[in-house]
C-alpha cells in the first residue's frame, strides 16, 4: 500500500480576492431640472409606409384645393360621413388602415368636383413650391414650383375672367326672356311708363321691365342718376298721385290691321312722360320681341324736336 500523503494546500482560496468596485455614473440631479429629451416627430418615419405616405399626400392635396374651392366645408363632412360608414361596417379591418386614406380621397374628389383643371394645376404647382422651398439651399425644385405657379396662375386668372363673361352673359339672357314676358304691345308703351311714374309711389319694377339695358343707362345718363330705380324716384312727382293724367295725346303705336313693324318710334311729347322726364327723352324708340303677341320694349329714346 502506499503510504497516505501529506494534506497540501487547498485548491482555492479560502477567501475571494477583493476587486476594485465597478464604478456607477451619476444620475440626473434630483429637483426641478430637466428631464429627458421627449423624441421628436419626424415626419421621414410616417412616410416611410405606404399608407402614412398616402395620408400625407391626401391631406396636402386636400389643403391646397381648400382655398380654389371657397373653403367649403362641405367636402370635409362626406369625407368624415365616409370614414364613419368604413367604421359602423367594420371595413377598417378588411382595409388594414386603409379607411383613413379613402375618406380623405373622397375630400379630394369633393373638392375637384367643386373646383377647375387651373385650380388643380395651380394647387399642384403650390405644393411643388412648398416642396422646394422645404428643401433649400437647393433651389432647382423651387425654381420650377415658381415658374408652375406663374403659368397656372395666369391660365387660372383667364378661366376666372372666362367664366365671369359667360356669368355676364347668362344674366343678360335671363334679363332678356323676364323682359319679353313683360313687353306691352305698342299702344300700351306709353301708358304703362306713365303709370310706373304716376301712382301713389314709384314703380321702378315696372318701369325698368319695360327697357333695354341701353335704354336704362340712357334714362339714367339723361336724368343725371345713377340708375332706372332711382329715375323712377326722380320722374315721380306728388301731384302725380293725386292727379293721374288722362289718356289724351298717347300715341296710337301699330296698326293692329297690318304685320307688326320692327321698330317703332312712339311720339309722348304731348303726354305727362315728357313733362316729368323732360323733352330730350320725350320721343320712345321701341322694338319687336315677340312678333306673336306684338309686344314691344323700349331700346332708347330721342328729343321731342328730333
Amino acid at each position: 500500500m502506499e503510504p497516505p500523503r501529506e494534506p497540501g494546500p487547498p485548491w482555492l482560496p479560502e477567501a475571494r480576492p477583493a476587486y476594485p468596485p465597478v464604478p456607477v455614473p451619476p444620475g440626473p440631479p434630483r429637483g426641478n431640472g430637466p428631464g429627458p429629451a421627449r423624441p421628436r416627430f419626424d415626419w421621414r418615419r410616417l412616410t416611410r409606409s405606404p399608407r402614412g405616405a398616402a395620408c400625407v399626400a391626401v391631406l396636402a392635396a386636400a389643403l391646397l384645393l381648400w382655398p380654389f374651392a371657397g373653403f367649403s366645408w362641405i367636402p370635409w363632412l362626406i369625407g368624415v360621413a365616409a370614414l364613419v360608414v368604413l367604421r359602423l361596417l367594420r371595413l377598417d379591418g378588411p382595409l388594414r388602415g386603409w379607411d383613413i386614406p379613402l375618406a380623405g380621397l373622397a375630400v379630394v374628389i369633393g373638392l375637384m368636383l367643386s373646383t377647375g383643371p387651373w385650380a388643380w394645376a395651380m394647387a399642384a404647382s403650390i405644393g411643388v413650391l412648398l416642396a422646394g422651398l422645404a428643401q433649400l439651399p437647393w433651389w432647382r425644385l423651387a425654381a420650377v414650383g415658381a415658374v408652375l405657379c406663374v403659368v397656372s396662375g395666369i391660365g387660372f386668372g383667364l378661366s376666372l375672367h372666362q367664366e365671369r363673361i359667360e356669368h355676364e352673359q347668362e344674366q343678360a339672357r335671363a334679363g332678356d326672356l323676364s323682359r319679353a314676358g313683360i313687353a306691352e304691345e305698342s299702344a300700351d308703351i306709353v301708358p304703362t311708363l306713365v303709370l310706373s311714374i304716376t301712382q301713389s309711389a314709384p314703380d321702378p319694377d315696372l318701369l325698368c321691365a319695360l327697357l333695354t339695358p341701353q335704354a336704362e343707362e340712357q334714362l339714367a345718363r339723361g336724368l343725371s342718376v345713377p340708375d332706372c330705380a332711382a329715375a323712377a324716384s326722380r320722374l315721380h312727382q306728388p301731384r302725380a298721385a293725386t292727379a293721374p293724367p288722362t289718356t289724351a295725346g298717347m300715341p296710337r303705336g301699330a296698326d293692329p290691321k297690318q304685320p307688326p313693324p320692327p321698330e317703332l318710334t312712339l311720339d309722348a311729347c304731348a303726354t305727362f312722360w315728357a313733362e316729368s322726364a323732360g323733352t330730350p327723352l320725350g320721343k320712345i324708340q321701341v322694338k319687336l320681341v315677340d312678333p306673336n303677341q306684338r309686344t314691344y320694349l323700349v331700346t332708347g329714346f330721342t328729343p321731342c324736336g328730333g
